[in-house]
Order: structure tokens, then C-alpha cells, then sequence
């Protein structure tokens, strides 16, 4: 099987070199295809300037689009999000006959929910934020085109060299908020482990999943883990309410299992004492 990486990176070179064990061919888009593994075909494409894109692949029967966008703002989001994804679009249709399969990695932050209530596939999409919207705006677009889509909704990456509420207890930082915040996690192995088990199923239409763990948890309940994991002094709770309220929700990823996939980390106790094993390294 051809399979295309467009944005090659840790996340979608983690999946292919799963493609690739399984006996795929793959190919990684990214500016500099040096930093991609021996086992893919690299291909330097900055895909901000389509002109310069070279042409697909004919043969090509995955296509798995993990934007990273330049920086947090809606006009950086737009150009690495948007607008590549309809340049994707246009193009796949006249030059991948045999593409079976577009799988579009987006964020749970395109979800509505906010007061602790349970969501999944079924919520009615309401982003609180304008670079969410756009991830919004680029399900919509892919979900119109008419080519056979797959989009992973994904909640708070974390894993190898993602450790942000790791170095906020090291550092001191973290603090317990004082109102409810559930946060919602998925480890970039088990991530990268449903774009490949995406790829396989046998689906008719389009499909959307999240893809979270089986655990939802209290960011304060995560904090005093990572503490007692790291032999360092429980995060303190914070004295005033949060300047900028947190998505406040509990995600479901029923849909994802009824299709067979199993969790490698269901929730983040496990992934966590991964992480500080240090038992997977993140990619360049």
C-alpha cells in the first residue's frame, strides 16, 4: 500500500513507521525530508507554497494530513490548516485515482461542551476559540469534497517530549484550580496507532472518531500523579479562578473501540509512567 504523510511530523512519523513495518510504502512530505527515517521516501515540499508541490504519487491509496502550523494565530492556522487542505483536495481528485482513504488529524477543541458534561462524535461543533474555528472550518471542507475522509479528532496530545504539565510540576508552577477542570488525554503512540487502524477499516462513508483514553481526570488529580511519581511536593491550589477557563469536558471514545481498536496506554497513569521511563523518544 502507498501511503502519503502530508506534514511529516513526530505524530505522523510515528504512524508510518508503523505503516512501514506492516510492509507499506511510505512517503513523508516535510521542508527538510533529511530529518525523516531511512525506511520512507522524503520529499521536500513546503506546503505553503503549492506551486512548488511535486505531483501525487498515482498509485497513492492513504493520504494522512497532520498539519503544525507556524504559529498561534488564526492566519497561521488558515494557510496550514485551510487553505492547504483544499489545495490537498483539488489535487487529490485529479491525481490519486486510487486513494481510498484521506485521514485528517483535528483537535476535540472543535467540540462544544464546557461544563463538565460527557461529549462525543454526536456534539454539536461550537469552538470557543478562532483557531479552533478554523480546525472547524477544515473538517467542513474535507467533509464536502466528495474523497473518502477519516477525521481523528484528537484531545490533549502528550507523550515523548511533550511534557508541559510535566515541567509545570517540576518547576513549581502548576497550581490546582479552584473550579472544576476535566481534561482529557490521548498518548501519541496510541494516536499515531489510530491512523494506521483508521486506514484499515472497511468504511463506506465518511467517518468522524475521537480519539482520546479511556480516562478522563481533574488536571489537579494528574498534577498530584506526576508529583508523587517525581518524589516532589503536591502543586498547591490556586488562590483566585483561572483568567482564562479551561474547555471543561468528558470525552468519549466509544466509537473508536467499537471498531477494534485497543488502547496501548487507556489511561494517563499508564502513558505517564511511560513517558518518564523515557520507553519511546518523540521524532524530529
Amino acid at each position: 500500500m502507498q501511503v502519503l504523510l502530508v506534514s511529516a511530523g513526530d505524530v505522523a512519523i510515528e504512524a508510518g513507521l508503523r505503516f512501514a513495518r506492516a510492509g507499506d510504502q511510505v512517503t513523508g512530505w516535510r521542508r527538510n525530508s533529511a530529518k525523516l527515517p531511512t525506511s520512507f521516501t522524503g520529499q521536500d515540499v513546503d506546503l505553503l507554497q503549492p506551486a512548488s508541490w511535486p505531483q501525487f504519487n498515482p498509485e497513492t491509496e492513504v493520504v494522512v494530513f497532520t498539519p503544525v502550523p507556524a504559529a498561534r494565530t488564526v492566519e497561521a492556522y488558515t494557510r496550514s490548516y485551510l487553505e492547504v487542505a483544499k489545495e490537498l483536495v483539488s489535487r487529490l481528485k485529479v491525481q490519486a485515482p486510487q486513494l481510498r482513504r484521506f485521514i485528517y488529524v483535528s483537535s476535540s477543541a472543535v467540540s462544544g461542551g464546557g461544563e463538565g458534561e460527557w461529549i462525543d462524535e454526536s456534539t454539536e461543533v461550537a469552538p470557543n476559540r478562532p483557531t479552533s474555528q478554523v480546525l472547524a472550518d477544515t473538517e467542513q471542507v474535507l467533509l464536502d469534497s466528495g474523497l473518502p475522509v477519516t477525521i481523528l479528532r484528537a484531545s490533549g496530545i502528550y507523550g515523548p517530549g511533550r511534557n508541559h504539565l510535566i515541567n509545570q510540576v517540576r518547576d513549581a508552577s502548576a497550581r490546582t484550580p479552584l473550579e472544576s477542570h476535566w481534561t482529557n488525554r490521548i498518548h501519541r503512540d496510541d494516536l499515531a496507532q489510530a491512523i494506521v487502524h483508521s486506514a484499515a477499516l472497511d468504511e463506506t462513508g465518511t467517518q468522524i472518531y475521537m480519539v482520546t483514553d479511556n480516562e478522563p481526570a481533574q488536571i489537579g488529580e494528574i498534577y498530584t500523579f506526576l508529583a508523587q511519581q517525581l518524589s516532589l511536593p503536591v502543586p498547591q491550589q490556586a488562590t483566585e479562578p483561572a483568567v482564562r477557563r479551561a474547555a471543561n469536558r468528558r470525552i468519549r471514545n466509544d466509537k473508536l473501540l467499537a471498531t477494534g481498536f485497543t488502547l496501548q496506554f487507556p489511561g494517563y497513569r499508564e502513558g505517564y509512567r511511560s513517558v518518564l521511563a523515557g520507553e519511546s523518544t518523540r521524532h524530529a
